[in-house]
């Protein structure tokens, strides 16, 4: 074991033999037996913490094995084909995974606030799922405002608020406004 000063590991593969040891001792009847069921909720906290943490720096490597194609040398196509292949992923969950990636890659702000466990992996993918409608630019902007504001302190209604104001004034700000493009159609029932 080659720690540093402060116990941090000093090389990704120290981090990830640290990371697999602290998973197999909450896995381990022993964390049953260190674990007062009262401070069950706080642990749960610091998982979730651990989540978005992970999913930061999953995205993160992801990111640069897909730029790399990386996959090319193990003679699979795309990442989504290696993920499944090689880490036992279902088509799903190599793909959502994927998607993770190029949101995460595509919102540095939102990518940093999970990678600080400023806000949670819930929280990030629900703001990807509110801003969906916009465009890219108002999309990235209207992200950033999200992250600044869970980041603060508002709570996931506040955020859903400010996500639906955002949609409303890009909606607005369109020509024809309220238009959804259907004038011209009609069913009639005879």
């Amino acid at each position: 074991m080659c720690t540093g000063t402060d116990g941090a590991p000093v090389s990704v593969a120290e981090a990830l033999r640290m990371a697999n040891a602290a998973m197999d001792y909450l896995n381990s009847p022993a964390a049953d037996l260190d674990l007062d069921p009262a401070a069950c909720g706080r642990v749960l906290q610091s998982l979730g913490e651990v989540q978005a943490k992970f999913t930061a720096a999953h995205a993160s490597v992801l990111a640069r094995f897909d730029a790399a194609d990386a996959h090319d040398a193990d003679g699979y196509g795309n990442s989504v084909a290696w993920l499944m292949a090689m880490t036992d992923m279902t088509r799903r969950d190599a793909r959502a995974d994927r998607q993770q990636m190029r949101l995460l890659r595509d919102h540095p702000a939102m990518a940093d606030a999970l990678a600080g466990a400023d806000i949670s992996k819930s929280w990030a993918l629900a703001i990807a799922e509110w801003t969906t409608k916009l465009p890219a630019e108002v999309r990235a902007e209207t992200i950033t405002i999200l992250v600044q504001a869970a980041r603060s302190g508002a709570c996931h209604d506040d955020l859903r608020i400010i996500a639906r104001v955002a949609e409303q004034n890009w909606l607005a700000s369109q020509p024809g406004g309220d238009d959804d493009g259907f004038d011209d159609r009609y069913v009639q029932v005879g």
